[in-house]
């Protein structure tokens, strides 16, 4: 006769994959911890941290293993991680990056869950758990993902004429739809219009596209979409490709030719473009979908605006995907392995992750939650129906020094928006630094 515990524990994974998956890790028996001991999780949001007070409450209830969760800001996180390396003194879970997967991976800290999960990974969007995948095995359990996404000021857009639900760039052709969207929507004090007569860019209104140097918001899509890359397989940064090479400059052009934010402005101040359009003030906002609650926030009933895919280039639309996994730490102790499997099944499934789903933090990796999701943002008053997982996306950086290395290539990308130099000679020279950088 199965304990009221065992039975609990199998309710709270019938979703998932059943008791069977927890069975290949931990026999028949359930995981227990000795008395007084909790497994340590750490995760670097306040927000995601209030989330999954309930969610670890049933955990507990569901199994008798206590989760201590602490918080850390994002700057502590990864000043603290390879100090706790060091100690030997690393929490049971942890929330990771693809920036830094690699190294704790290649550290041999972390545990490989795929066998244990089993088929439970094919319920997680493949988007998110693919980027947690290395040497063939899976290293992470995804619990939110985000993309980058294109969103209109509907009212300008419509008065312009225009459509922003699938706009596409070219960067060979002597103009496209953005650009000219981008044009009919750029105005000036005396509401002249980008083109006639004695327009005056520099008393803009009215600002057409936000180009600027984000990485994940704006860089990324546009060398994708042009048929670049940021790294390829093997992980070498490739973004000095002539098609990288052609992205870059057709962003900066945009800037340089008054259809965009002055590029010396954007640099100064990466968010001014977010800041124009909450004021009403730009047409076309290229983001990710992490600026989805600061736009619901700050624009509230100012004006109507809609949630649209990211601008296609030749190779089609390429929003970038970031994703946040749960690893387990390995703890070179057999009982202790089995509960912290037990509680990364726990934030696999969807009783797990619902929380986080409910709060609308970012998108659930489990598909099963996609619903409530879309019902929590409707509330809000926000569609975002027309999000959908991406058939071919751009990653981020992955490997060992990876985001050190971005951040030195985009002072040096920063100087084509400037329009202190173009784009041929500025991306080989950021590609060499980062690469050094990256070691």
């Amino acid at each position: 006769m199965p304990t009221r515990r065992q039975l609990l524990l199998a309710t709270a994974v019938t979703g998932l994959a059943g008791v069977g998956v927890l069975a290949g890790c931990s026999g028949d028996e359930a995981a227990e911890l000795e008395e007084g001991d909790a497994l340590r999780m750490r995760v670097w949001s306040e927000a995601a941290a209030a989330a999954y007070e309930d969610s670890l409450a049933e955990f507990t209830e569901a199994t008798g293993i206590e989760v201590d969760l602490k918080v850390l800001t994002w700057d502590d996180y990864w000043t603290q991680l390879p100090l706790d390396v060091a100690s030997g003194d690393l929490p049971d879970v942890l929330w990771m990056n693809t920036a830094h997967l690699a190294q704790a991976h290649a550290g041999g800290e972390l545990l490989e869950i795929g066998e244990e999960v089993g088929d439970a990974a094919a319920r997680w969007e493949s988007a998110a758990t693919d980027l947690y995948r290395l040497d063939d095995g899976l290293w992470g359990v995804p619990q939110i993902w985000e993309q980058s996404i294109l969103v209109a000021h509907e009212g300008l857009v419509a008065e312009a004429e225009g459509d922003a639900s699938a706009l596409t760039f070219d960067a060979a052709a002597p103009t496209d739809p953005l650009r000219e969207l981008a044009a009919a929507l750029t105005t000036d004090a005396e509401g002249r219009k980008h083109g006639e007569d004695d327009f005056d860019p520099s008393a803009r209104t009215v600002f057409g596209f936000s180009a600027h140097p984000d990485r994940t918001a704006v860089l990324g899509p546009f060398v994708a979409g042009q048929g670049g890359s940021w790294q390829d397989e093997d992980g070498t940064l490739t973004f000095a490709s002539a098609e990288g090479i052609d992205a870059v400059q057709y962003l900066a052009d945009l800037a340089a030719e008054h259809l965009a934010p002055a590029g010396k402005d954007t640099v100064e101040d990466p968010t001014l473009c977010r800041t124009l359009f909450l004021e009403g003030k730009l047409g076309l906002l290229q983001t990710g979908t992490y600026d989805l609650h600061t736009l619901t926030e700050e624009i509230g009933g100012g004006f109507d605006w809609g949630i649209h895919p990211v601008v296609a280039g030749p190779k089609g639309t390429r929003p970038l995907v970031h994703a946040i996994a749960a690893v387990g730490v390995d703890p070179d102790d057999e009982d202790r392995e089995k509960a912290i499997i037990e509680l990364l099944t726990w934030l696999g499934s969807a009783d797990g992750q619902r929380s986080l789903a409910e709060n609308r933090l970012g998108i659930p990796a489990h598909r099963e939650l996609r619903g409530a999701w879309e019902e929590s943002w409707a509330e809000a008053g926000v569609d975002v129906s027309g999000i959908e997982t991406p058939e071919t996306a751009s990653r981020p950086e992955t490997g060992d020094r990876s985001a050190i290395a971005t951040g030195t290539a985009l002072p040096i990308i920063a100087e084509v928006f400037r329009g202190d130099t173009d784009a041929a000679e500025a991306l080989p020279r950021a590609q060499q630094a980062a690469r050094e950088a990256m070691g």
